[in-house]
């Protein structure tokens, strides 16, 4: 981990003009007043960190909130001889860490970058302080606490009881939902969802082997849902992956052993519910 230097800022084009308006806007989707704003961009910090590297690990107190600016991290349990299994991701524009930081535990998880990653971090007295004297503020916070319960709770159930193929989806469709969760809404002509990271972790993210992972990759690929490129995937249709793992989540009962002609009927669906490019609606490709 190192902080951010100046010269890196230049070298990103980001100037410290832009850095300011990036995390004003970060701070007003939070629901933080003007004022609360003001006190707070001093006092905010930037750290990058490279690929692999822990942010902070399990059994550790945690010193910030952190926003992502560019990147994926993901929060892991770490398993005696075998590494660490993903459980959850968080993308560009999400934050992490205030559950630690509210309650005054030390992480439960590692937090471990998936790719290079930069943060811009809110030290836990200003957190503690904007939590009581900000009430939309904490609003805010409960309410995205409140969410990231229930996915959290979804995904664990979905990731225990279902076969390899859904396992696949979902876990794909995090990397979707972990660019959305603060982010604004993207436009109609970019819904994609890039994910910089080789496919041996990815398939670590959904819970799956490499070579399961590679067998459903290739449905997801002819039927147009994703494209693969050298150290990377891009997710098509960005709105209808996390249409389809909330309804997966809403359902009364899950279906835990839907073929993968059944998977992709549903993100066609989901896409046609979305009223996304509804004329060249995705044709649910049957795999051969």
């Amino acid at each position: 981990m190192r902080m951010q230097t100046a010269r890196e800022m230049f070298d990103r084009n980001l100037t410290g003009a832009q850095l300011s308006q990036y995390a004003q806007q970060l701070l007003r989707r939070i629901q933080l007043s003007e004022a609360r704003i003001r006190h707070l961009l001093p006092q905010l910090t930037i750290r990058s960190f490279d690929e692999g590297a822990l942010i902070w690990a399990k059994g550790r107190s945690v010193q910030a909130w952190n926003c992502i600016m560019t990147g994926y991290v993901a929060a892991a349990v770490p398993v005696q001889r075998s590494g660490r299994i993903p459980l959850h991701v968080y993308g560009p524009d999400a934050w992490f860490g205030e559950q630690a930081l509210l309650d005054g535990q030390p992480s439960d998880l590692d937090y471990i970058c998936l790719t290079p990653v930069e943060v811009i971090g809110m030290s836990q007295l200003c957190l503690q302080e904007a939590v009581r004297a900000e009430p939309d503020f904490s609003g805010a916070l409960l309410q995205l606490m409140s969410l990231r319960a229930r996915q959290h709770t979804g995904m664990l159930a979905m990731m225990r009881t279902a076969c390899s193929s859904l396992r696949l989806v979902i876990g794909l469709a995090q990397f979707a939902e972990a660019q959305s969760l603060q982010a604004a809404a993207p436009a109609p002509n970019h819904d994609v969802v890039d994910i910089p990271i080789g496919q041996d972790q990815i398939a670590s993210v959904c819970g799956v082997s490499r070579t399961l992972f590679s067998a459903g990759l290739q449905h997801l690929v002819r039927a147009g849902w994703v494209k693969v490129r050298y150290g990377a995937l891009e997710l098509q249709f960005a709105q209808a992956w996390r249409s389809f793992a909330h309804s997966q989540r809403e359902s009364l009962s899950i279906n835990s052993r839907p073929s993968m002609a059944e998977l992709l009927s549903g993100l066609a669906r989901a896409r046609a519910s979305n009223g996304i490019n509804k004329t060249c609606a995705l044709s649910p490709a049957a795999p051969p």
